[in-house]
């Protein structure tokens, strides 16, 4: 081999080991962009589940507790009762609807009873109730401009559009999931059993764990065991907790009160608001107010609460 070849080869050689080493620095940067976006896309995702979570907390202090044997549409009166302080929820009659009041026994074993947890796997669905169209210019202006104003605007098509076509399947929607967001997100509400030991009343005070992954909520294998779930992960413990590996937790810890607050603005006096006049102007404060409560605080835990406390 004349040494002209031979330099050729060694160069060749040579551009060719830049090129891998450059094509392994990339690939190697692409991986951890992709890792980094998804903690990214988890840290969203948890902290969406915190606002799910005290909404469903402030909710089901009052509402979804209506018994369909009855033809009243029954609601609580808060975690801790504002008519007479007593521990909620309860009904209208003053009867406690998570603990009998004779025996002080559970009537059941599950949320919202003092020390256990509601578990909440979060998706979408196909089609909520009532959903309406999302589509713009249901009734687009027309181009010929000869007809009168009362035909311009009689509205040939509705708006907005129902998204389905009987009023059945209107209320009812679709309730399937949308396979692209499951396993994607889930938090836990675990309601405090008051201590009478300490000076701080804990009836309405909850620890919240928000959760982006796949294990559906599920504190440990042995709650997997204990509510039969064991088919979701294949029946196999290692898979759950490889599962539990990737996601991300944030715990928070909040107090429900009754205290009925909300956001302020100027409105004018032809708003539908409670109103209060400002200087004759015809203006006035309104108020946007939560019927269901509000909190007294949210604070971010900066640990894993021990035991079942989550």
């Amino acid at each position: 081999m004349s040494p002209r070849r031979g330099s050729t080869l060694i160069v060749v050689a040579g551009i060719s080991a830049l090129f891998l080493s450059l094509s392994l620095v990339f690939i190697t940067r692409m991986r951890s962009d992709a890792a980094e976006s998804q903690m990214v896309q988890q840290e969203a995702q948890a902290r969406l589940m915190l606002n799910a979570a005290l909404h469903y907390i402030q909710e089901s202090s009052r509402l979804g507790w209506d018994d369909p044997d009855t033809p009243e549409h029954e609601e609580a009166f808060g975690w801790v009762d504002i008519r007479n302080g007593k521990t909620g929820p309860r009904s209208a009659l003053d009867r406690d609807l998570a603990i009998d009041d004779e025996t002080h026994a559970p009537l059941t074993a599950h949320f919202p009873v003092p020390g256990f947890s509601a578990r909440c796997p979060m998706f979408m669905l196909e089609r909520p109730p009532y959903a309406l169209r999302t589509a713009y210019a249901y009734n687009p202006a027309p181009r010929d401009a000869t007809p009168g104003w009362a035909e311009l605007v009689s509205m040939a098509k509705p708006d907005p559009q129902p998204a389905a076509s009987t009023w059945s399947d209107f209320a009812a929607g679709d309730p399937r999931p949308r396979m692209e967001s499951l396993d994607l997100s889930w938090f836990r509400a675990y309601r405090h059993v008051d201590d009478p030991g300490t000076p701080q009343d804990e009836r309405a005070t909850f620890t919240i764990t928000c959760g982006a992954g796949a294990t559906h909520g599920f504190r440990d294998w042995d709650e997997v065991v204990q509510e039969r779930a064991t088919a979701e992960f294949g029946n196999d413990p290692s898979l759950f907790y490889a599962l539990r590996n990737q996601e991300r937790l944030l715990f928070y810890r909040a107090e429900w009160t009754s205290a009925v607050g909300g956001s302020s603005a100027v409105a004018r006096a032809s708003d539908s608001y409670d109103q209060v006049p400002v200087n004759g102007t015809g203006e006035g404060w309104w108020s946007v107010r939560g019927f269901v409560g509000s909190f007294l605080y949210i604070e971010r835990l900066d640990h894993q609460p021990q035991g079942n406390a989550w």
